[in-house]
């Protein structure tokens, strides 16, 4: 099914409008041909907010675990417990940065491009990885558990902003570029691209700090360990599309506090005002969620 015949529509032109405001044009054909893309830091954030936003990570990791990394010391730490690293779900609550984030004009627009206007949030988590040689993300896909032939529009989203560099040494994302276009999930045969026999292999994406990786949720995609001392911070922004269910239940997990703090689109991300599951029968109120929902149903972007 081609899904050129959906862009002549009031969904796709809301979206590829913002796009064309952000300058980023090209970076989106490099996401439809290969399935990824880069985009460098001055397309997303000023330093002065990536700075905060490392802060907050850190923060997050010492209210959960009790130990304190500074600032100064990424390039050199080691987290006190072995093994690859850490993953802390649903940091969305801990600051207002992670809120920040997800309202960033770049990363709305990628994640919106990838899962449509009504793309909603399915965590927000924060990544830390040390030297470690295991190989502890073979090749897979985030649209795990769906049938295939899979469809050719994403149904989950994944952009990444990479608070540290990446590099081949620093333990980056693997892609297999245009490989979600082969509309399957990898066979478990196919997972372990580091073999000298690989039958699929993958490159490394090397990106500046402060840059946003996105990828289509089909597209077969791994990490590399991370060979070099210090850590490698990284902030995981996944968009679902508004029929699936999300891995955080995160409309429950923040106050109505926050949710007044922000923009009506927050707390449509975050599934506030989602139709499913069920929690009243109020017609009015299910009327709008069930018309932002149905309309999904029409066209990719919708």
């Amino acid at each position: 099914m081609s899904l050129e015949r959906y862009k002549d529509s009031s969904h796709y032109r809301k979206i590829f409008a913002q796009i064309e405001a952000l300058e980023l044009v090209e970076y989106i054909k490099h996401l439809d041909e290969f399935g990824y893309v880069v985009i460098p830091p001055e397309k997303v954030a000023p330093d002065s907010f990536q700075r905060r936003l490392l802060q907050a990570g850190l923060d997050v990791h010492e209210r959960r675990t009790g130990e304190r990394i500074d600032l100064a010391d990424i390039e050199t730490a080691r987290l006190a417990q072995d093994g690859s690293g850490f993953g802390h779900g649903n940091v969305l609550p801990d600051d207002s940065v992670f809120q920040e984030v997800v309202l960033n004009p770049t990363v709305l627009a990628l994640g919106r491009y990838l899962c449509g206007n009504s793309a909603m949030l399915s965590d927000v988590l924060f990544a830390i990885k040390q030297k470690d040689a295991t190989l502890t993300h073979p090749l897979h896909t985030d649209q795990h558990g769906t049938p295939p032939p899979l469809p050719p529009y994403a149904q989950v989203a994944n952009v990444t902003w990479a608070m540290t560099e990446y590099t081949r040494e620093n333990g980056p994302l693997a892609i297999v570029p245009g490989s979600h276009l082969k509309a399957r999930y990898p066979l478990p045969e196919e997972g372990d691209f580091l073999r000298d026999d690989a039958p699929v292999k993958a490159v490394p994406v090397e990106a500046a700090a402060g840059s946003l990786i996105a990828w289509h949720g089909a597209t077969w995609h791994g990490a590399y360990p991370r060979e070099a001392a210090g850590l490698r911070l990284s902030l995981i922004v996944a968009f679902t599309r508004v029929y699936m269910k999300p891995i955080r239940d995160l409309r429950n997990s923040l106050s109505q506090d926050v949710l007044n703090r922000h923009p009506p689109e927050f707390a449509r991300l975050v599934g506030a005002n989602s139709l499913y599951p069920l929690e009243s029968l109020d017609k009015k109120d299910m009327a709008e969620s069930n018309r932002y929902m149905i309309s999904a149903g029409y066209n990719p972007w919708a």
